[in-house]
């Protein structure tokens, strides 16, 4: 570890910069990224290969969402959790674990922890996510984010319980190339901004929206899946719409994330850009779970109604949805499913002892949360096989609800409600990739579904979704 009063360890907190702290960052940042480099080639045979070591700052507050707009790189990560407690901007590739070599999923996360092991700080987090389903053939909409996609960030921004640092990752596979590691490095960071103001961006005009399936095959859809649950055991299926709106000019994925967060705060957002024309973004309400070492933590959501607009308005539809027997229903459906692989998986299991309502900027959902003591060696591969999808965006029973939404949905999800999150060395959290857009240069495609169960109407379901979109929608400063 670089001896430095100004940087930050495990074991050190560094005095908050002043006035001219940024530069005083950056030149910190440089001389420890020179400083480690210079030790490595002086004792790297009396290293261990790979490395994975991280440097920090401390600086003073940075919005991290606006200084990422900022940068010009290809690959952009941002997360944000709901409660606001962390925040992390970041830009370029330390370090990636994708499918090329046709992982399965507990081989991933195996990978994922090998590697998180080898850090010298628990800070250093992998971001990422994993498709909700099997790739559909010929449909590449997906094909730059991967069957799953986890990346260690290269430079990134993190604020945490009202500090914020600049850190740099380094992952150093074999000692060969430690000279170019470092060059590249280096030029990666004087390219980086703090200082330049913010740019005025704008929302490009509008010129089309196609929604798939249209009114007509919606209804159809509908349909059938109620069809479905009079011939068998199907009690629940989600199905989803994906709107597709062009505009003048290419968009800016941080700028629609900005505004998004500006408009509704309460949710955990995120932003995964591989490559300059392709990113995924959303503000999702819904936590698949968080663990901390053996702790864990879901919830289930379900049940929608748009808020009022007046107090009065916004408790008569609250209450409606508390009474609703098809919420309550659809409702129950996630919450025994999710108690049920709890109880498998941890030693005792707690939930609320009545439903609540989550409240959003736009709708209202039922809300029910669950925490337990995960049993011993039980994995993040076992939770996230366990816990996805969900009936809030799969169905019930599992199995039958994915094959029917392969088969009535005209598009492929893709990371669409998937889990989407981070991982690091005895801590990881993972949301439900709804209330979501696929950004993709001058292409807009957003997401949502309803969950279908006995008593569901296509038109009710048609205005729900609606209603889900309205919030991405609002800041389009189009009308839908």
């Amino acid at each position: 570890m670089i001896n430095n009063p100004e940087l930050h360890t495990e074991n050190q907190q560094a005095p908050v910069a002043k006035a001219s702290g940024l530069g005083t960052a950056i030149r910190l940042l440089s001389q420890s990224i020179r400083s480690y480099f210079e030790n490595l080639r002086k004792y790297h045979a009396d290293r261990t290969f790979p490395l994975l070591h991280r440097l920090e700052v401390r600086i003073p507050e940075i919005d991290p969402l606006l200084w990422l707009q900022q940068q010009e790189a290809e690959t952009k990560i941002y997360w944000e959790d709901r409660e606001h407690t962390y925040a992390m901007a970041s830009i370029g590739v330390a370090d990636v674990v994708t499918d090329e070599a046709g992982l399965p999923i507990a081989a991933l996360f195996a990978r994922l922890h090998r590697r998180l092991r080898l850090a010298d700080h628990r800070a250093v987090r992998y971001f990422g996510g994993l498709r909700f389903y099997a790739p559909r053939e010929r449909d590449t909409t997906w094909q730059h984010f991967g069957r799953y996609q986890f990346i260690l960030p290269q430079f990134l921004l993190e604020r945490q319980w009202g500090q914020t640092y600049f850190a740099c990752n380094i992952f150093i596979d074999r000692p060969s190339n430690l000279r170019e590691a470092e060059t590249a490095l280096l030029r990666q960071l004087d390219r980086l901004t703090f200082h330049k103001s913010a740019e005025r961006v704008t929302v490009p005009e509008r010129e089309t929206r196609h929604d798939l399936p249209d009114r007509v095959h919606w209804a159809r859809a509908i349909e059938t899946a109620l069809a479905q649950f009079s011939r068998g055991n199907l009690h629940k299926v989600v199905l989803a719409r994906k709107s597709v709106f062009s505009f003048a000019r290419p968009l800016n994925p941080q700028f629609l994330l900005r505004r998004l967060k500006a408009s509704n705060p309460q949710l955990f957002f995120f932003c995964f850009q591989p490559d300059a024309e392709n990113a995924f973004i959303g503000g999702s309400p819904e936590r698949l779970y968080r663990r901390e070492g053996h702790q864990i933590k879901s919830e289930a959501i379900a049940g929608t109604r748009p808020r009022g607009l007046t107090v009065t308005e916004d408790e008569r539809l609250g209450k409606a949805l508390l009474q609703s027997e098809k919420d309550i229903r659809e409702h129950r459906f996630v919450v025994d499913t999710i108690l049920q692989t709890l109880t498998r998986l941890c030693q005792t299991v707690d939930m609320d002892d009545e439903i609540s309502l989550l409240k959003l900027a736009r709708v209202q959902h039922l809300c029910c949360r669950l925490q337990g003591v995960l049993a011993d060696g039980v994995t993040d591969a076992d939770l996230i096989q366990a816990l996805h999808p969900t009936p809030a965006v799969g169905g019930s029973p599992t199995a039958e609800a994915i094959r029917l939404i392969r088969e009535l949905e005209p598009f492929d999800r893709g990371w669409y409600a998937a889990p989407i999150g981070w991982i690091g060395q005895d801590a990881a959290e993972f949301v439900v990739g709804i209330r979501s857009g696929l950004v993709q240069g001058q292409r807009l495609s957003l997401f949502s579904g309803a969950g279908i169960v006995r008593g569901s109407t296509p038109e009710a379901e048609w205005k729900e979704i609606e209603n889900k979109i309205a919030n991405f929608m609002k800041i389009l400063h189009t009308p839908c």
